[in-house]
C-alpha cells in the first residue's frame, strides 16, 4: 500500500471521528432545513467540513443546494477526502460538488440531463430513468461511494445484486469498467441495454428510427404478447448478450429485427417501459391505451440519447465494458481479489415481492416467475425465508470478501425493513459478520428514506474494507 493511500485512510478515520464530534445520531432524523439551520447556528460552513477544513465557498467549492441530508454531507467529506487532492479530478467526479475551484462539475452536466421521476440531482438524469425498476437506489450516491473507494480509470467495480443497472452507468462515468450479477435474466437485460444506452449515437437512432413507423413497431413488439415460451434458464450462468440473443431469435421477422442490435434493443426498452407504465397506471386517471405509452415513451428516450451524447462528448467520457451476468450473488464468477471496489443493494425480497412487481416485464421476456421465485434471495424458503435470507446474506458477503483486492471498500446499501411486524436490522448482523469472513474496517451511515413508507424508515450505508 502506497504512503498517499495510508495517509487517505488515516485522514477517512480522523474524518469519521470528527463526525462524532460534530453530529450526534439525533442530526440524521433531522429534516434538511433543520441541519442547515444548526450549521448557520454554530457559524459552520458546510463546505469548509466537507473539504475538512481546506476549502470554503470563498475558494470557489460550492455543494448541490439540495445537499441537506446528515448522510450527503458526510459522503461529500468522504469523497473529498480521497480523491480533493487533485483538483481537476475531483471536478470531473465529485458527486455532491457543484463547484470545484470556481469550475462547475461535471455531474452539473449529468444531471442536467432530466428524466422522469428526477428529484434534484439524486437520480434519474441521463439513462438512469430508463425503465422503472422498483427498488433501485440513487446514481448520486453511488458515485460518491465509488470516488471514496478511489476507484481510477480501468478498475472494475462489481455490483453483486445489479438490479437495473445503476452501478454500472455510474461507472462508466466514472472511467471504470463494471461487472453486474444478478438472478434475474430481465433486469440483466435492462441493465446491459441502460448501459449501453450511454454510448448510443444518436443519429445512428435517428437514421434507424421514425416516429412515422412506431405503429409497425408497436405492432411488432405486440405480437409476441401472451406466449408462453420459457425461453431463459435460471440456472447456470449467462451473459447479457446470450440472453438477447435468445429473445431476438424468437422475435418475428420485419422491421424491428432489421435494424443495428444497439438501435433494437433500445426499442425493446422503450416498449418495456411502456408496459410496465400501462400495468401500474391502469384505472388511474393516468392510464391510457398501450400504444400512447409506447409513442411518449419514444420520443422521451430519443430526447434522452440526444441529450446523453452532448453530455458525453463535452465531458470527454470514454466507452467503457460492463459485463452483466445472470447468475447467483452466492457463487460469484470472478477471482480472488480482482475486483477494486464493490457497490451494492441487496434486494429487500423479505418485504418487497420483485417477482410479482415485474411479473408483465417477466411474462414477456419469457423468465419463469415461479422458477425465479425458487432461486432469489429473500423470496426462496418458503415459511423459512427470513431464515433463508440472513444464510443467503451471509454466505454473499462471504464471496464480496474474496473477490475484493486487499485495501478494497465493500459499499452495502440495505434497509431496516419490517418482517411479520418486526423491524429487521442486517446491517448491524452484517457488521458483525464482517470480521470472520475478511475485512478489517467497517462502519455504518444512516440515510433516512422520506415519504412515509411504513416498512421501510431508513437505509444504512455500510461500509467495510478488506
Amino acid at each position: 500500500m502506497t504512503a498517499k493511500r495510508e495517509k487517505q485512510e488515516e485522514d477517512v478515520s480522523s474524518h469519521r471521528r470528527s463526525q462524532h464530534t460534530l453530529f450526534d445520531d439525533r442530526f440524521s432524523q433531522m429534516l434538511p432545513g433543520d441541519i442547515w439551520a444548526h450549521l448557520a447556528a454554530q457559524q459552520i460552513d458546510p463546505v469548509l467540513w466537507a473539504t475538512g477544513g481546506e476549502f470554503g465557498y470563498e475558494d470557489g467549492f460550492e455543494l448541490f443546494e439540495d445537499v441537506g441530508h446528515l448522510y450527503e454531507l458526510q459522503l461529500a467529506r468522504l469523497e473529498f477526502a480521497t480523491i480533493g487532492d487533485d483538483k481537476e479530478l475531483f471536478r470531473r467526479r465529485a458527486a455532491y460538488f457543484k463547484r470545484v475551484a470556481g469550475k462547475l462539475t461535471d455531474h452539473v452536466a449529468f444531471s442536467s440531463v432530466k428524466g422522469k421521476g428526477q428529484i434534484g440531482h439524486s437520480n434519474q438524469y441521463l439513462t438512469h430513468w430508463f425503465y422503472p425498476y422498483k427498488g433501485k437506489f440513487h446514481g448520486q450516491m453511488v458515485r460518491a461511494l465509488i470516488n471514496f473507494a478511489g476507484a481510477r480509470e480501468g478498475d472494475i467495480v462489481l455490483d453483486p445484486f445489479g438490479g437495473s443497472g445503476t452501478t454500472a452507468v455510474e461507472s462508466a462515468l466514472a472511467g471504470c469498467d463494471s461487472v453486474l450479477v444478478d438472478i434475474n435474466p430481465a433486469l440483466c437485460t435492462i441493465a446491459y441495454i441502460k448501459h449501453k444506452c450511454i454510448f448510443l449515437p444518436i443519429d445512428e437512432v435517428e437514421q434507424c428510427v421514425k416516429l412515422a413507423y412506431a405503429p409497425k413497431y408497436f405492432q411488432e413488439f405486440t405480437s409476441i404478447l401472451g406466449r408462453k415460451t420459457k425461453r431463459f434458464k435460471i440456472e447456470g450462468e449467462h451473459t447479457s448478450e446470450q440472453i438477447l440473443s435468445d429473445f431476438w431469435e424468437e422475435f418475428p421477422s420485419g422491421i424491428v429485427k432489421a435494424m443495428p442490435y444497439e438501435v433494437r434493443n433500445f426499442l425493446l426498452l422503450v416498449f418495456l417501459h411502456a408496459l410496465s407504465d400501462k400495468t401500474y397506471l391502469c384505472q388511474t386517471k393516468k392510464d391510457k391505451p398501450l400504444f400512447e405509452f409506447f409513442v411518449q415513451n419514444l420520443k422521451d428516450y430519443i430526447a434522452t440519447i440526444r441529450g446523453t451524447n452532448e453530455v458525453v462528448r463535452r465531458c470527454g467520457i470514454r466507452r467503457r465494458k460492463a459485463d452483466v451476468l445472470c447468475c447467483s450473488a452466492l457463487n460469484l464468477p470472478l477471482e480472488d481479489g480482482t475486483v477494486s471496489c464493490i457497490v451494492t443493494s441487496p434486494p429487500y425480497s423479505i418485504a418487497i415481492d420483485y417477482v410479482r412487481n415485474d411479473l408483465h416485464m417477466l411474462e414477456y421476456l419469457g423468465v419463469d416467475a415461479s422458477l425465479l421465485r425458487e432461486h432469489m434471495v429473500g423470496l426462496r424458503g418458503g415459511g423459512r425465508k427470513l431464515v433463508m435470507y440472513e444464510d443467503d446474506m451471509h454466505r454473499s458477503l462471504q464471496e464480496m470478501a474474496r473477490v475484493v483486492r486487499d485495501g478494497g471498500w465493500v459499499f452495502i446499501v440495505l434497509g431496516d425493513v419490517v418482517v411479520n411486524g418486526k423491524r429487521t436490522n442486517f446491517a448491524q448482523k452484517i457488521l458483525q459478520w464482517a470480521p470472520s469472513v475478511g475485512f478489517k474496517e467497517g462502519f455504518l451511515i444512516k440515510r433516512p428514506i422520506l415519504g412515509g413508507y411504513a416498512r421501510l424508515r431508513y437505509e444504512q450505508i455500510i461500509f467495510l474494507r478488506r
